[in-house]
């Protein structure tokens, strides 16, 4: 038998992550020979997830290994992959940004990725990665470390600059394959509705270019059989729009009104937000700046408690599978693999699937430098993600790409060196800040609102009463 990979996934309870990656530990005939590793600082959680996983284990009667330790370096070494899926306090931290933000005009519709609100995540969240990034170096130096935690582009560039010796990229499953072309081709009526996979000689026929910095990726190309689709994607997102309309808006923040904010962007640019949940933010166009009302209205800031109470919806399921309310029959029958391991089985087995990865472009948008980190359609092995040819950003696309990502390599600075004038650097650069004096006033409140989940060396120097530069 051959053996598969062990898997650490550290953030075992993950709201999005830990339940699929348990089903694709054991029902994948390339993952299920290996040994899953999962790691959670809560003990509890991590007893949940063990529960979870021992009982399917036990009805699939695969020989999959499992460990769990509240402590990742009781089972780190030897790992070959160590996914990264932990979050502090989410939505707690999220609201906080947001509402700070939210007094001094700035608007955060999800509040992780762009904006104060991403910004700071980064700063909480990336010192924990680099420490892993250490551990990986000295006990699973072989490893690939995925983060597949927000904002994740910002994540990768840290690992790409300050642990360039550990082999590693950046997921989010906004652009999932193959489901995001079977999407794709349903909305274009090509594919019919229902179909979760499109047939080989039908994906052969679909060129699809996506591109751009997570969160604010674009379809720029979308011809099947020859024939340019790109109208027929618009006049799909215009009856879309108009039916947002005429059934009532949902009042949380990131999908309301999505196809409407799509349409204005796709006509702008020519080219359509892949994840328009997210890129509404990124643009400064629905901050409500300005004297005309803004179409299709200002975005609306995010509902921590939403968010919240949806996590704890999704606990108290999670809890009923542990325990045995709910069969573990339910669990496999509407199971389906989560993006990373999917990517892990590809890699491990050599099965040359594609997959939209996080990494540094290596020439394939040619108006970029190589080490621009975008999302983009790669193939992968052992040896890592190797981006396909895009050819060029389109201008106007372009200059967001950049203010974008130059956004995120001020905060991976700001958050390595602890330098307030680079984090205000930051927060003037991101394209929804337009003014110096709030961005100033943004640092100083989120900085002390948030200071007993911060690197202490932000407030060293005020402790010892000297002035911070």
């Amino acid at each position: 038998m051959d053996r598969g990979p062990k898997v650490v996934v550290l953030g075992a309870g993950s709201y999005f992550f830990g339940k699929p990656v348990i089903y694709n530990m054991i029902t994948s005939p390339i993952l299920r020979n290996g040994t899953l590793a999962l790691v959670d600082t809560d003990p509890a959680v991590l007893e949940t997830m063990m529960k979870i996983a021992r009982r399917a284990k036990e009805a699939s009667g695969a020989p999959l290994t499992l460990e769990g330790s509240t402590d990742r370096l009781e089972v780190m070494k030897g790992a070959d992959f160590v996914v990264l899926s932990f979050s502090y306090r989410n939505a707690y931290y999220r609201e906080l940004d947001t509402r700070i933000s939210k007094k001094y005009g700035v608007t955060m519709c999800s509040s992780d990725t762009i904006g104060p609100g991403g910004i700071f995540r980064a700063l909480r969240e990336l010192p924990e990665i680099l420490r892993i990034a250490d551990d990986v170096r000295r006990l699973a130096p072989e490893a690939w470390l995925i983060n597949f935690i927000n904002p994740t582009s910002v994540m990768g560039i840290a690992l790409m600059r300050h642990a360039a010796d550990v082999k590693s990229f950046a997921l989010c499953d906004g652009n999932h394959m193959p489901y995001v072309r079977a999407m794709y081709l349903r909305q274009l009526g090509i594919l019919p509705e229902g179909t979760q996979a499109a047939p080989p000689e039908m994906d052969e026929k679909f060129d699809l270019q996506i591109a751009g910095v997570n969160h604010c990726t674009w379809i720029l190309r979308c011809f099947y059989d020859g024939k340019d689709y790109m109208p027929v994607l618009r006049s799909f997102v215009e009856r879309e729009a108009k039916r947002e309309y005429e059934t009532r808006p949902t009042s949380k923040a990131k999908p309301r009104l999505n196809m409407n904010y799509a349409l204005e962007l796709m006509d702008l640019y020519g080219a359509f937000p892949t994840a328009v949940s997210h890129t509404k933010e990124y643009v400064p166009f629905y901050q409500g700046y300005g004297v005309t009302p803004v179409t299709p209205e200002p975005i609306v800031c995010f509902d921590g408690y939403n968010r919240a109470e949806e996590m704890a919806e999704a606990w108290s399921e999670t809890e009923k599978i542990a325990d045995g309310t709910t069969p573990i029959g339910e669990f496999f029958a509407k199971g389906r693999g989560d993006h990373a391991t999917d990517i892990i089985e590809s890699m491990w087995g050599n099965l040359g699937k594609k997959f939209y990865i996080n990494s540094p472009n290596r020439g394939a948008v040619g108006n970029l430098p190589d080490d621009a980190f975008l999302e983009l359609l790669c193939d992968l092995d052992m040896k890592g993600p190797r981006p396909r040819p895009v050819g060029d950003m389109p201008r106007g696309l372009l200059g967001l790409t950049q203010q974008v990502l130059d956004t995120h390599e001020l905060t991976v600075e700001a958050a390595v060196s602890c330098d307030r004038r680079i984090l205000l650097r930051a927060l003037a650069t991101d394209p929804l800040v337009n003014n110096l004096s709030d961005a100033k006033h943004i640092m100083a409140e989120l900085l002390e609102a948030e200071r007993d989940h911060l690197d202490r060396r932000w407030f060293q120097e005020r402790e010892r009463g000297l002035p911070r530069r």
